[in-house]
């Protein structure tokens, strides 16, 4: 049985997209430093659009939105990483008081006494597991030191070269294809890669927005760790679905110990905060990506079981080139007469 075009098409995509998962599978190191590569590449290639927009010449755009993003990146990590670091430490002991206290207990007043019960044999088991956790990072942080130089150094050389060639990379994708599938495939990869570049630029905006606001309305509100949780929140959006819930966890523990008053403020101005960020996202993708929130858990299950935090942050984009795959080489089969 002779394969139409369309399908044919799907069967290159498809193989060249396991190939690609396929490097996880041989060292998720190098896995991460290209997804990071790639999505950093992909923020300056749009900001150097928007530059070439106001008569900049593409190239000097390009040079002058490279320079600017390893710039504050690198900015940002001398100015934070010692900071956090420190924090975490002392968050450590925080929470151990935090638990043997029982300062979560204001939050269970006038509650019947099983249920009081039950909540402190759970926080009681919790406690024990979030402590060794946080303990085990801390002193696995020196060996990250040599990795990290590593991820940041082949971040640094691939993005450098990746910015000038990105638009010629795009382009030549398509010769991985058999002639008569090349339009097909080019029009496949321009779709995918518009979609995620509007994807990261407006995530990171996000991020951005909700670090520094959290970061305001904690030094405003006089609650602990103002830097180590911001950093927190604005690391978690990047995380569909369960990154606001992993970002409100230990935001909650520390405002309760700032009282309940003080608490309540806090997740109120924080959900006002997540309500503009939404809107920031939502301005910036436009049209781009609608993608049905089924598929976005599924690829969020799947990927973050199998590749652990780099699959949870690739979910998003692989649920966009499912949608675009679906789109260029699927739909059209199944609607010809």
């Amino acid at each position: 049985m002779k394969l139409s075009t369309n399908l044919r098409g799907a069967l290159f995509s498809f193989l060249y997209f396991m190939l690609f998962i396929s490097i996880a599978f041989i060292s998720q190191d190098v896995f991460a430093i290209i997804i990071f590569t790639i999505g950093f590449v992909l923020a300056i290639n749009l900001i150097a659009k928007g530059l070439n927009r106001l008569k900049i010449p593409i190239k000097i755009a390009t040079i002058v939105s490279l320079i600017g993003s390893l710039f504050f990146l690198y900015l940002l990590l001398v100015l934070l990483v010692p900071t956090v670091i420190k924090e975490i430490s002392n968050f450590v002991v925080f929470l151990n008081d935090f638990f043997q206290n029982g300062s979560w207990k204001v939050l269970l007043k006038n509650q019947p006494e099983n249920i009081v019960n039950n909540i402190e044999n759970f926080m009681n088991s919790l406690q024990p597991k979030l402590i060794e956790m946080l303990s085990n990072f801390i002193e696995l942080i020196p060996s990250y030191g040599q990795k990290a130089f590593t991820f940041l150094f082949f971040l640094t050389i691939g993005s450098i070269y990746l910015s000038f060639y990105f638009e010629e990379f795009k382009v030549r994708l398509q010769y991985l294809y058999p002639r008569s599938l090349r339009n097909s495939a080019k029009i496949f990869y321009e779709e995918s890669f518009s979609q995620i570049e509007h994807y990261v630029v407006a995530t990171l905006f996000a991020a951005a927005f909700v670090g520094i606001s959290a970061f305001l309305a904690m030094s405003f509100l006089g609650i602990k760790y103002q830097l180590l949780l911001s950093f927190w929140a604005a690391v978690t959006n990047f995380i569909p679905v369960i990154g606001v819930v992993l970002e409100f966890i230990p935001m909650i523990i520390v405002g309760v110990s700032s009282g309940l008053s003080t608490m309540l403020i806090f997740i109120l101005i924080m959900i006002i905060i997540h309500g503009i960020a939404f809107i920031i996202f939502i301005s910036i993708m436009k049209d781009y990506g609608r993608i049905n929130p089924v598929i976005t858990v599924f690829s969020l299950l799947i990927l973050g079981s199998i590749l652990s935090l780099t699959g949870a942050l690739i979910a998003v984009p692989t649920a966009m080139i499912i949608k675009v795959f679906w789109n260029i080489y699927i739909k059209p089969e199944l609607e010809r007469s």
